[in-house]
This record gives C-alpha cells, sequence and structure tokens, in this order.
C-alpha cells in the first residue's frame, strides 16, 4: 500500500466524518505522492484534493481546482473539518508567479523595508499557513529584483 492521508470533514459543531484513502497525486514541490484526488466543489470532476503538505500522513489544506489557473488553497484551524480559511498557495508555486504579483495588505505577510528608505522592498510570508515565516519574495519594482 502507498501513503495514506487521513481527512476530515464536518459542519463546524463538533461531528466529523472521518477518511483515510492512497495518495494519488504529487502536489508539493518534490512531486512526491502527497494527496487525494476528490471532488468536494460538485463539479463532477475530481479536479480538488486534500493535501499533505507536512507528510504526517493528515491533510493540512484542501484544494480546489488543482490543475487549473485559479487553484485555491484552504485550511481548517478550527479542527471540525469545514475547510474554511483561505491560504496562499506552496512557496514553490509562488515563486513562479509573474512579475506583477499582488503587492499589499496580507495577514500572511510582513513588509520589510531593507534599506530605511520607507517604502518596503521585500515580503517575507507564511506561504503554508503553519504561522512560521517560510518565503521571502522582493517586489517586482523595487531594486535588487
Amino acid at each position: 500500500m502507498g501513503f495514506v492521508v487521513e481527512y476530515a470533514f464536518g459542519t463546524g459543531d463538533g461531528d466529523q466524518s472521518v477518511w483515510e484513502s492512497v495518495a494519488d497525486l504529487g502536489i508539493g514541490a518534490d512531486d512526491a505522492t502527497d494527496a487525494v484526488r476528490l471532488d468536494f466543489d460538485g463539479d463532477g470532476l475530481l479536479d480538488d484534493a486534500m493535501w499533505d503538505s507536512d507528510g504526517d500522513g493528515r491533510a493540512d489544506r484542501s484544494v480546489l481546482d488543482v490543475d487549473g489557473p485559479g487553484t485555491r488553497y484552504f485550511t481548517d484551524p478550527s479542527g471540525l473539518g469545514t475547510w474554511d480559511h483561505e491560504v496562499p498557495g506552496p512557496a514553490h508555486e509562488q515563486e513562479t508567479e509573474p512579475a506583477g504579483w499582488s503587492w499589499g495588505p496580507d495577514p500572511h505577510s510582513v513588509l520589510v523595508d531593507e534599506d530605511g528608505d520607507g517604502t518596503p522592498e521585500v515580503a517575507v510570508s507564511d506561504t503554508d499557513g503553519d504561522g512560521r515565516l517560510d518565503a521571502v519574495r522582493r517586489h517586482p519594482s523595487r531594486p535588487g529584483d
């Protein structure tokens, strides 16, 4: 048997349904099989997934439209199976975004003024929503790009 991912869904009242499935999709940077394909957006396609981004055997991200241009990532901070907190995608995907990426308020980023001129040049982000800063991105129109 391959890598097994446990995942749960609930209504938010404390009751959850828990499943375990063999991973059949690779989402992480190393392309290891670390996610389970599902259709939880109801469009009839297996284009969504429950992703175990940290390799502990439990899904910590729900991913909508994995193969599409509008891929969205969610966490379940309440632990109630509602998957209702949207987070940025993984760092390896963010690094390949076009240079015109959005530069603005983001609860998962800290803006840094490296040269002391009063204008931030760098955003340090928590790209996977685990509470740790793990990616550094330079503003596309600032020196040092």
